[in-house]
């Protein structure tokens, strides 16, 4: 998925992002206060892992001599250095501060940063730190040590000043990594967005059983699936057409079909991972009924769909709403 067009708006601080087939994501990009506190949570947590270590180190001293002495610089040196670069490749652009502030590190197209991105952004944050001022500055004496007259505390006034002369409000770290922080809007979800209906069971079970979503289709379907309900019908069909159009060709449909149901079929039959066995219940002698999902769940709220026939029933309870990262069960 790959980004043509970002703008800021400047009263909110909301990116849109739009994408190849013309879906617009909005992410509020997430400001200097945020970030310096996730900074100082962050920092707070690597001052009481060093201390722990510390200890550890002066409690084992007469055991291990001086093999614990660089044990703790080692650990102290990986600490500084690597802390924020570990967490963010591991919890998708998160430390531990980021996440309690509800703030995540994104590549500029909105995508989730890799390790490279996550090892620069954080290398290149020294340069975000200067200028360094001396201890003697805010009136704090260590006698005649050294200490006192050399520059080591940071200022972070370049990060603050290349922050401000941008509207994604990246540091030197982020501009150099082609990442930007955003607040992350993420929702607890369980189970699937129920999007069945008879014309959306129609349609899925006219896509091919060959058909597979690849993990930008998936991406889109799910976004739009999970935006739909905010969107006007109009403005529904004007995005779906972008994406049906080249997807009717390419799956041998008819372009007649109606673009917003094809997504949710698509949707469908690309999460829903017994899809096939559903769609093999309707025949001529079957009746299945579906229960939609409550809408305040799941925000798509839709009236219970009944296929009726004259025959046997078969029914299947629904389950909480939303999305698992890869298909699943909606039974």
């Amino acid at each position: 998925m790959t980004n043509r067009d970002n703008s800021i708006d400047p009263i909110d601080g909301t990116i849109s992002i739009v994408t190849p087939e013309n879906i617009t994501f909005r992410y509020s990009v997430a400001g200097p206060f945020q970030r310096a506190t996730a900074f100082v949570i962050d920092f707070l947590i690597r001052i009481g892992i060093i201390i722990i270590l510390l200890v550890l180190t002066v409690t084992l001293q007469s055991a291990i001599g001086d093999v614990g002495i660089g044990f703790f610089l080692l650990s102290n040196f990986i600490l500084n250095w690597f802390y924020g670069a570990v967490f963010e490749t591991y919890m998708n652009g998160q430390t531990p501060g980021k996440r309690l502030m509800g703030i995540r590190a994104v590549t500029v197209d909105g995508k989730p940063i890799n390790a490279m991105q996550a090892v620069m952004r954080n290398l290149i944050r020294t340069a975000d730190t200067y200028p360094l001022v001396t201890p003697a500055m805010f009136g704090i004496e260590f006698g005649d040590s050294a200490v006192y007259v050399s520059p080591i505390i940071p200022t972070f006034v370049m990060g603050l000043i290349v922050m401000s002369m941008n509207k994604r409000y990246q540091r030197i770290g982020d501009l150099v990594a082609g990442t930007m922080v955003i607040v992350d809007q993420r929702k607890a979800t369980f189970g699937l967005i129920d999007v069945r209906s008879p014309q959306v069971l129609q349609i899925a079970a006219m896509v091919p059983a060959t058909f597979r979503a690849d993990q930008e289709m998936s991406q889109a379907l799910a976004h739009f699936v999970d935006q739909r309900p905010r969107l006007s019908e109009a403005r529904r069909r004007e995005i779906a057409t972008h994406l049906t159009e080249p997807l009717s060709r390419e799956l041998g449909l008819s372009p007649n079909l109606d673009p917003d149901i094809l997504l949710q079929a698509l949707y469908y039959r690309a999460f829903v991972s017994d899809a096939q066995q559903e769609l093999a219940q309707l025949s001529p002698t079957a009746t299945i009924q579906y229960q939609a999902a409550p809408q305040q769940a799941s925000g798509f709220g839709q009236p219970p769909v009944q296929l009726q026939s004259p025959s046997s029933q078969v029914s299947q309870p629904s389950r909480p709403s939303g999305r698992p990262p890869s298909g699943g069960l909606l039974r």
